[in-house]
């Protein structure tokens, strides 16, 4: 993360709070499962698995096998135009998408799990050469970068490397705090929130990268 420039980095936190902010309302609108954690969707399938019956593991099953397919899409949808422009436009359709369906007096399935779909496709936000540079839904070993930076910077080594990957998981934490409290006083209202976040993001990422194309 040493080589991604300031923008990118900025808006690699703002998309780890939109996450952070959209797993806090899938946790909550699922009674206890994740949109875009999918380490902690595995680990709750096998434990349901033998505690309860896949009857019950299967709720995890499908949000993996969501956010699988939302990943690949994204992969896809990376290599067309400007790719990370058009990743976010797919996210922000996908989020928008389940907001409307939310609207609906019975939806056929629970709105948020699109949701889970979008999570994937924005993984692919920072995809280079195939790889994801910057993960934004997953901080697990963004934690552990930082504190090894922290550690090295102990021993004399670059003194403030680790407060930049510290910075990604407070701004996820902070979007999960963000999220939880609007769904729990309006949560009609709560992802079309982030959806709104997410235009404003779309756009201004299309009219920068537009502007030094054109420079």
């Amino acid at each position: 993360m040493q080589n991604i420039r300031r923008r990118e980095w900025t808006l690699a936190m703002v998309l780890a709070a939109v996450a952070g902010g959209l797993d806090a309302i899938g946790f909550l609108e699922l009674g206890g499962y994740f949109v875009s954690f999918m380490s902690g969707n595995t680990t709750r399938m096998s434990a349901e698995a033998v505690d309860v019956g896949w009857s019950v593991a299967w709720h995890a099953v499908a949000l993996i096998g969501l956010f699988f397919v939302g990943a690949v899409a994204g992969a896809i949808l990376a290599q067309y135009r400007d790719g990370r422009v058009t990743v976010l436009v797919a996210s922000t359709l996908l989020v928008g998408s389940a907001a409307a369906l939310g609207l609906l007096p019975s939806p056929p399935f629970p709105p948020v799990l699109v949701v889970a779909i979008a999570m994937g496709v924005m993984n692919a936000t920072f995809l280079r050469d195939g790889e994801v540079s910057i993960g934004v839904t997953y901080m697990t070993g963004t934690l552990v970068k930082a504190a090894q930076r922290l550690g090295l910077a102990l021993l004399g080594g670059p003194r403030w490397l680790w407060v930049r990957y510290l910075s990604m998981w407070a701004a996820l934490a902070a979007g999960s705090l963000l999220g939880a409290w609007v769904y729990s006083w309006w949560p009609l209202v709560a992802l079309w929130a982030v959806f709104a976040v997410l235009i404003g993001t779309t756009a201004v990422t299309w009219a920068l990268r537009r502007q030094s194309t054109h420079a």
